[in-house]
């Protein structure tokens, strides 16, 4: 549209108009790449730059007496297109810009910005092909946006479904990452959920936790990976080397909401004759946002079974420091991006040598996770840190070749 419109208006000399439709096309250019690499900023500012070039069209197709507006249609595919890309959660984007489109789009439609446009307008020679022009095409984008919905739509219904019989047909699978000390020895490692997908292969959990936290089945997915961890250890606890290491399950918000979460954990550790002690339940602060009360009291209650806990991605949540120190938990999980900052960021690197000491005065344990290289594992030795886990130590790994790995490091 851009194109064929910047062409026109230069034609009929009126570069003014041109311009606006180049800039029209520009937008279409990076809205082509942006597909390729999400990216919310750059999303955002191409939304306010097509409400703005709307605008600015509707602004000079002021109705005549045989033509009526009709630039102000864009309006409509542009909210609706918003709404579908943005989270509803984030209120500018998700719910503030798309009504400002739709009030945009009643006050063109009813003539509250009708103005003596007709020193800049478009010629009246083309007007008509003009509006049959806008209509035809916003109607065309606004079609093509509702069927990309529905097909996004039809495409999580499947998914859910196959999500909610993955268990039942042994599709959940375990991989553990070791986590290791200062000398690389392991200590014990995180169970990390994949779903063995029939047709899509093995998806990582960005691909389907979301979805089953939606749809609840995350407290069965959530159950079988604390089942299959607790299998593990039951292997580990007839081997020597392996019998007091721990294996730590990440714990969502929805499973601790569950009035039968705590009964459930223990009947299914009693069930397999583990040590509640080698058992560590991560959670992440938006746990707490539901009803903090409730999840504190949970938790104390797994620990006094002998569960150990720890606080997962500590740093990168809402929680207050007199809110974690209520916390029943014996350890915190500093998130990666610390780490990724403070190679090359002075204060990051400040900032991990005051959670460390926060650790400290909390009693509790602190473990780095996502160290991938050496200078990084060094320079948390030299902070104090003594707990990690990374790439630097190794993969995901299947309970076999993970077991194994833990062997060599201990031989």
């Amino acid at each position: 549209l851009g194109i064929f419109w910047a062409a026109c208006y230069f034609l009929y000399s009126r570069n003014d108009l041109a311009l606006i439709f180049v800039g029209l096309f520009l937008v279409g250019i990076c809205s082509y790449y942006s597909a390729r690499n999400f990216s919310y900023a750059y999303l955002a500012g191409m939304a306010h730059a097509l409400l703005l070039i709307v605008t600015l069209i509707s602004l000079i197709d002021s109705p005549l007496e045989n033509i009526p507006r009709s630039a102000h249609v864009f309006f409509l595919p542009l909210a609706i297109g918003v709404v579908f890309i943005f989270n509803p959660k984030d209120k500018y984007m998700g719910i503030i810009f798309p009504r400002f489109c739709l009030v945009f789009f009643a006050a063109f439609g009813v003539g509250l910005f009708d103005i003596d446009s007709s020193s800049f307008s478009p010629p009246e020679n083309i007007r008509m092909i003009g509006c049959v022009s806008n209509y035809t095409f916003s109607t065309l984008i606004l079609a093509s946006i509702i069927r990309i919905y529905i097909k996004n739509l039809n495409e999580k219904v499947d998914l859910a479904f196959s999500l909610a019989q993955a268990v039942v047909k042994n599709e959940i699978m375990v991989h553990y990452q070791v986590q290791v000390d200062a000398k690389g020895k392991p200590l014990g490692a995180e169970a990390l959920v994949r779903w063995n997908h029939p047709e899509r292969g093995l998806l990582s959990p960005d691909k389907f936790i979301p979805l089953a936290e939606e749809s609840l089945v995350i407290r069965d997915i959530g159950l079988e990976v604390l089942r299959q961890s607790c299998r593990l250890l039951a292997e580990w606890s007839n081997d020597s080397s392996l019998k007091d290491k721990y294996i730590a399950v990440n714990v969502s918000p929805v499973q601790l909401a569950d009035e039968d979460f705590v009964a459930t954990v223990i009947e299914v550790v009693q069930n397999f004759g583990v040590r509640p002690e080698l058992i560590e339940l991560e959670l992440t602060e938006s746990a707490l946002i539901i009803d903090a009360e409730q999840a504190i009291l949970k938790i104390q209650q797994l620990k006094d079974f002998g569960v150990q806990w720890a606080l997962d991605d500590f740093g990168s949540g809402f929680s207050s420091l007199s809110i974690i120190k209520t916390l029943p938990v014996q350890k915190i999980k500093i998130d990666k991006q610390f780490i990724r900052d403070a190679k090359s960021n002075e204060s990051s690197k400040n900032l991990l040598k005051k959670i460390f000491e926060i650790s400290e005065l909390l009693e509790m344990e602190a473990i780095v996770e996502g160290v991938e290289e050496h200078s990084q594992h060094e320079m948390l030795i030299d902070i104090g840190y003594s707990q990690f886990q990374g790439f630097l130590f190794g993969h995901p790994k299947p309970a076999p070749e993970v077991t194994e790995k833990m062997r060599s490091f201990l031989s």
